[in-house]
């Protein structure tokens, strides 16, 4: 199955959510075959070994995850339930596939140089100021800098930096502002993205997946 960017293969994990059932919970699936791109086969959901009886008709969500890109999700009609032999549901996708926006704010602690710029007004002129900052961590949806620029809410301010030889270009605002006790820098302050390219968004979260996964593999998360 394909959508955009998005695939599923044979024996790809995913979650089946019932909607408009009393028992509306969670159930862990896989997929086991694939029609086309809107109909598939499923392994029935169970819940503590016991078999969780879906209804012909009954409209469902389907969510999964694919590996450095996110959660994704769709609603599903069940076409046909077979529990002869080996329980399984035959989907109908029946909504667009979207991807789930809350990981993109998951942040990562990560210490990565930023160049910062920002205007200034003196004596009625503007003048940019650059100021090489250090990273705190990094999500999709912003950055926290370590600064000595005494900066206000509100303030707008162009950050660049690189990610695995890529530079991102990302116009952000400050919504935080504390006082650090580090070497080098006085404030640490919130950056949120508003303006940046949605390629560099996603390599941005492609990123934070990445190094989740090593920190993982090394048992550190």
């Amino acid at each position: 199955m394909r959508d955009g960017t998005v695939e599923l293969s044979l024996g790809h994990k995913i979650n089946i959510k019932r909607i408009k059932s009393k028992a509306n919970g969670v159930y862990p699936s896989q997929i086991l075959d694939i029609l086309d791109d809107e109909i598939i086969i499923v392994s029935g959901p169970l819940h503590k070994r016991n078999i969780v009886l879906l209804n012909k008709d009954e409209i469902v969500e389907v969510s999964y995850i694919i590996e450095d890109k996110g959660k994704y999700f769709f609603r599903a009609k069940v076409l046909d339930r077979d529990n002869s032999k080996i329980y399984r549901l035959k989907l109908k996708r029946i909504s667009d596939v979207n991807r789930v926006q809350l990981r993109r704010f998951y942040r990562l602690e990560v210490d990565v140089p930023v160049k910062k710029e920002f205007v200034i007004e003196e004596d009625g002129k503007r003048r940019i100021i650059e100021e090489n900052c250090r990273s705190q961590n990094i999500s999709g949806g912003g950055i926290k800098l370590y600064s000595n620029y005494e900066h206000k809410i509100g303030d707008q301010v162009l950050c660049s930096f690189f990610i695995n030889n890529h530079q991102i270009v990302a116009t952000g605002k400050v919504v935080r502002i504390e006082e650090v006790d580090i070497f080098y820098y006085k404030y640490g302050i919130g950056v949120k993205f508003v303006e940046l390219n949605e390629e560099d968004r996603d390599r941005i979260i492609s990123f934070i997946f990445h190094k989740q996964r090593e920190l993982r593999n090394k048992g550190l998360i």
